[in-house]
Formats: structure tokens, sequence, C-alpha cells
């Protein structure tokens, strides 16, 4: 490698690690200012740990045997925290860089705003579980294993605009107690959560789109949505709904054979077909037609009638939380993290959220992927010692 390379590489890892420590000192204020009464070694463990996701090492044990601290006091600083405090770590956090993002998006023109197209969506995700004692584990039917597996239910809402997606409030699913409720219920308490917190901040959250996996197709749901000021509601639509489309009542998957998709669509990138519909279980709705990856999907709207190019776009935004579930098994491991009883279940899911969130960060400011800088960050574990004096509480040695 020439002089030139070596002081490139230099210049590169001085940057990053300012970068990293800028990251850091941020979540820091972020923490203090929305959890006053968390102790500070606390809010050290929490950030540590995040930070060591950015270096491979996804669990207390790895990092406690990379930095030669004593695991134990790791565990017992995360034990502290109540249930209250550790929910409020999948809430609060990414609601609050949420926040000045659509505070950025909103004092541009509209087509800036238009090109950013902001949505909220909702979907669950299975989190596979060996140990039996975890909180929340139960069976769950698992499209990847077509079977159901052992493993915890994590349903989130995310909010995507342009290309970058943030959590806005995750909650792990149950099958048995006394809180045990049904998903849409839970997603109604979520985001009251979410909109309560927005609203605080001045901002509606309720005039931009939301969108659901056909899971949530229920009359239900809409009508507490609509209650709630949402007013497009767009839901993936299943094969067996039956709908009055042209006075022919049929299910949709005998609709789809009947139909004929326009491939000059106006505003479509995609063969499409639009129509009114009325459902039995839905009531009115607007119901798309369209192929994608050569089989004709559906789509459910709710609300305000979009065009079919309108649904459209807003409905490729719904992959975003896709994305988010793919970076949290793939380059967090969220698996990986396995804390006893309620609180240690929703530690271990807000401590990979801060991860994703600072992962964002850096992400964004470097124009690099998740795993570009994971990649690199991995090969340079030595200037993990570079951060050490950001956690003095916790460096001190045990006897």
């Amino acid at each position: 490698m020439t002089q030139k390379n070596h002081l490139r590489v230099a210049i590169g890892g001085h940057l990053m690690r300012h970068k990293i420590t800028k990251s850091t000192l941020f979540f820091q204020d972020l923490l203090a200012s929305y959890f006053q009464r968390m102790r500070q070694q606390v809010v050290e463990t929490l950030l540590l740990l995040c930070v060591c996701h950015l270096f491979g090492l996804y669990n207390p044990n790895q990092v406690a045997d990379a930095l030669k601290i004593p695991k134990a006091r790791l565990y017992r600083s995360l034990g502290s925290l109540s249930l209250y405090h550790s929910k409020c770590l999948n809430l609060r956090l990414g609601c609050a860089m949420a926040l000045d993002f659509i505070k950025d998006a909103e004092s541009k023109s509209a087509s800036t705003q238009s090109r950013r197209c902001i949505t909220v969506s909702v979907d669950d995700s299975n989190l596979p579980r060996e140990a039996e004692t975890l909180a929340y584990c139960s069976n769950y039917y698992s499209k990847a294993h077509n079977t159901a597996i052992f493993c915890q239910n994590v349903l989130g809402i995310t909010l995507k605009c342009g290309a970058h997606v943030l959590p806005l409030d995750m909650r792990l699913a149950s099958k048995q107690g006394r809180g045990n409720t049904d998903k849409p219920t839970l997603v109604i308490t979520m985001l009251k959560e979410v909109l309560a917190f927005f609203d605080t901040h001045g901002i509606d959250l309720r005039k931009y789109p939301i969108t659901f996996d056909s899971w949530y197709a229920g009359r239900k749901l809409v009508d507490a949505l609509s209650e709630l000021g949402f007013t497009s509601i767009l839901v993936h639509g299943k094969n067996n709904f039956v709908m009055t489309i042209a006075e022919r009542k049929a299910k949709l998957s005998v609709h789809k054979k009947n139909i004929e998709l326009s491939e000059d669509e106006w505003g479509c990138d995609k063969p499409a077909y639009r129509a009114k519909a009325i459902s039995p279980t839905f009531g009115e709705c607007i119901v798309i037609f369209f192929r994608d990856r050569g089989k004709i999907r559906t789509l459910l709207v709710f609300g305000k009638p979009l065009r079919a190019s309108e649904a459209m776009r807003i409905w490729s935004q719904h992959h975003g939380i896709e994305q988010f579930w793919r970076y949290l098994k793939s380059n967090l491991h969220v698996s990986a993290m396995s804390l006893r009883s309620r609180e240690g279940v929703y530690v271990s899911l807000g401590i990979k959220v801060i991860s994703y969130l600072m992962l964002l960060q850096i992400s964004i400011s470097e124009r690099r992927t998740f795993h570009q800088i994971q990649l690199q960050l991995t090969g340079e574990r030595h200037i993990l010692t570079d951060f050490i004096t950001h956690f003095h509480t916790i460096i001190p040695t045990e006897p």
C-alpha cells in the first residue's frame, strides 16, 4: 500500500471515530432528555452495548470478553431498568429522530415532500428463540419455514421518509397472560402512543398514509383508524376476500381472472386496474389490481379515494418495514441477545433499535450501507479502546 493510501485510510478511520463519538453523544443527550430518572451508569451501559454492535459484538458476554470488563456489571445495570423505561426505549428515541426527518421534509417544497413520500407502516416479524425460559415465547407460524416455530412475535410501526426507515414503536405480542390482546387492538394502542408523542411536538402524523399487510385487514381496524383521524389507509388484499365489483360478487381470486390490466394507466409503472368495490366485511373501498413480479396483486384503499398511481407509490413504501426487520436480524443479530423477564426482552429489543438508529445516522453521514460500515469496523475493534472514556462508570473492575 502506498503512503498516500495509508494516509487516506488513516484519515478515513479518524473521521469514522469522530462520527461514532458524535452519534454516541447525540444519543446520550437524547436519553438524558427523555429518561431523566435513568441512572448515568445505565445510560452508559446501554450506549456501550449499542456502539459495540457497530463492531460486531452483539451481546453483553461478547462485549465483556472483548473489553476485559466484568459482565456482571453490565447485566446488573440492564436489570435495574423498569418495564416502563424498557418499553419506552422502543418508542421515544425512534420517534425523536423521525420528528427531525418530518420537520425537515415539511420545510421543503411540495415536490420534495412528494418525492420523499412519508408513509407509516405496520407489520410483525418472528424472532426465533431456543431458550424456553425467555418471556413472550410461543409457537407462531413462519412463512420462511412454512411451519410453526418457537419464537417471539414482535409488532412494529415504522415511518419511511424517502429512502430512510425509522422505527416508531416496537411491542411484543403475547398468546398468554392477563394482558393478552389481539394484534389489531395492540396496533391501535401503539398508534395512540405514537400519535400522542407527535401531537406533543406539533406534528400531525394522521395526514400521512398508513399501510398494512393482509393479515390485519378487518372492519374493526379500519373503523378504529378512521376514528383516530387517518384519512388514507392501504391494506394488501387476500385472494379469498369477497368483493362486489361492477355488480358481480366474487372472491378477489375470481375477479383477477376477469379484469384487464391497463398498460398505460396514468402515472403507473406497472399494469394496473382501479375499481370501486363493496365488501360485506369492509364496506365501500377502492380496489387496485396490479401486476408485480409476474403475479396479479390487490390493494384495498380506504378513506381518501386515491388514484392508482398514488396508491401504488404509497404501497411501494411498505417494503421499508421489511427492510427494517432484515437489518434487525442480519446486521444486528437480534436473536443473539437473550435477557430474562419481560423487562429483559424489551431492553434487548431497545438496544437493537438504538444500534439501528446509530447505524442509520452514520450511514447517512458516510453515504455507505450498514454492511459496509460494519465490515470496516469489525476489522478495527482495537479502536474500541478510544471510546472507553465515554463510559467511565462501567470500566472500573470489581473484585
